[in-house]
């Protein structure tokens, strides 16, 4: 899915406006969809509706459906996007190209390129505003001026540097405040800059609150984030200054909220690494437990969500219902979307009642299927439904 704005915006652009309008559909598709909150929303809907197709199917067609899955997206946007804007020649075109960029899973090849193009968008999109602002007004000064003026912003901004040797912290923050799309322009470089310091903060809160802070916790902190020693210095700072009360820890969880907004798998792991800090020196009292479960309703992270993560680290006395429902489909409570819905297409291939009836069963087999896939698609509803996905 990352380079489906950058496709779809630079081919309508090329349509509308020429080569200038190509360049800047691939900026504004890379700023505004691929690394946005939009992204994760089209890949939300697109599961939805594969998930009422699986359920709905009768299994002569699923089987079908199943060859398709994963294999449909890709030159089904391409061929309907590349006969809008181009005809017959488009069609075509955009069909075999979006096989290529959408549908090529396991292809070490394609998938390296794409990471790769990915890689180089994020690390010098200064530099490509630059050029294109350049070519779209046919002056090659204000190409090259554009380009070196890039790799400057490039160079500050990759560092995290550049708003104190700019000085202009003041205006950033008015930005900031204005701003409505500043969720969506913030590139994955600057998102996970601040994730780590944020989590820095609320790290070392949970650690002070059931009293010193143990090496155990710091070094679980330092491995589960990968900061290596006097690697960085402000995240250092912000854990020190933080550690010193477990109080005020709202404001870092504030941050989180907004930054792993409509991501339950980000607000997921965010908890759970906050336990995992937390249990390192062996104790996870009430005080630990009230600050973690209050961010975890700052970050509007599923009640039932927060109790299977919860009970993951602590001894289980009782299993609850919802984590008999991930008992059924046979996977852990802290799984991915991904995971679950995967297996849960395995199970329903398995024990789909159409499929044993063509394979010869009797009566009481097919009866027993049809009980059984009646609980696996009520446990995986109940698990997304708890996950605020359906």
């Amino acid at each position: 899915m990352a380079p489906l704005g950058k496709f779809t915006l630079s081919v309508i652009g090329l349509r509308l406006f020429g080569a200038a309008g190509f360049f800047w559909g691939m900026f504004l598709g890379h700023l505004l969809v691929d690394h946005s909150i939009v992204n994760k929303w089209i890949q939300n809907r697109l599961s939805e509706l594969d998930d009422n197709l699986r359920l709905l199917l009768p299994y002569g067609f699923y089987k079908y459906y199943c060859r398709l899955d994963d294999n449909l997206f890709g030159k089904l946007w391409g061929a309907i996007l590349g006969a809008v804007t181009f005809g017959w020649g488009g069609f075509i075109t955009l069909f075999i190209l979006g096989h290529i960029l959408f549908d090529v899973r396991n292809n070490t090849l394609v998938k390296d390129a794409k990471k790769g193009f990915e890689h180089f968008w994020n690390r010098h999109w200064g530099k490509i505003l630059g050029f294109i602002l350049g070519y779209s007004l046919h002056n090659e000064i204000v190409l090259f001026a554009g380009i070196i003026i890039g790799f400057f912003a490039d160079l500050y901004r990759l560092e995290g540097t550049w708003r104190n040797k700019l000085k202009i912290n003041w205006l950033l923050g008015f930005w900031s405040k204005i701003n409505p799309l500043k969720l969506a322009l913030h590139s994955a470089e600057a998102r996970k800059v601040s994730l780590i310091q944020s989590m820095a903060g609320l790290s070392a809160k949970v650690a002070k609150a059931d009293g010193q802070v143990s090496e155990n916790e710091i070094r679980t902190f330092k491995k589960i984030f990968d900061i290596q020693a006097g690697n960085n210095d402000k995240i250092a700072r912000i854990f020190n200054t933080a550690k010193q009360s477990a109080d005020d820890f709202e404001p870092y969880a504030f941050q989180l909220r907004l930054l792993a907004k409509d991501d339950l798998n980000l607000q997921e792991s965010i908890i759970e690494n906050l336990f995992k800090i937390a249990v390192a020196d062996g104790r996870c009292g009430d005080a630990v437990l009230h600050i973690i479960r209050s961010v975890a309703l700052i970050i509007e992270l599923p009640e039932g969500n927060f109790e299977a993560i919860r009970k993951n680290f602590e001894v289980r006395t009782q299993a609850s219902s919802l984590n008999d429902y991930y008992a059924v489909l046979g996977i852990w409570c802290n799984a991915s979307n991904a995971e679950i819905k995967q297996r849960w297409k395995e199970l329903i291939n398995q024990y789909h009642p159409d499929r044993a009836q063509a394979k010869g069963a009797d009566q009481n087999t097919i009866e027993a299927y049809t009980i059984k896939m009646a609980e696996i698609n009520n446990a995986y509803q109940n698990i997304m439904k708890s996950r605020k996905t359906i």
